[in-house]
């Protein structure tokens, strides 16, 4: 899936649905690509993108977005020191 960053008016709702809103605090909302909407993480600066639509998950790689799973999407943006995120999976 390609497609161009647009950005406009921030949609949270997907951030909300993916994690308690305790850590939601700690992303900047991007843009959107398609329905893929686009957060980065304020202190490991790497994204979290979650289509507003399904709420799956996607990384960039090769020039477009490739649907990966929760963990590996929550991995890739804690890494090893992922604060709770295994009692997240109910969120």
């Amino acid at each position: 899936m390609k497609c161009a960053i647009e950005v406009g008016k921030p949609d949270w709702r997907p951030l909300e649905n993916a994690m308690p809103p305790e850590y939601c605090e700690d992303y900047m909302y991007m843009g959107k690509a398609g329905d893929i909407v686009l957060y980065k993480h304020c202190l490991t600066r790497r994204y979290l993108n979650i289509d507003a639509v399904t709420g799956k998950f996607y990384r960039y790689a090769n020039e477009e977005y490739v649907e990966i799973d929760r963990r590996q999407a929550f991995d890739s943006v804690y890494g090893h020191d992922q604060p709770r995120r295994e009692t997240w999976d109910g969120v």
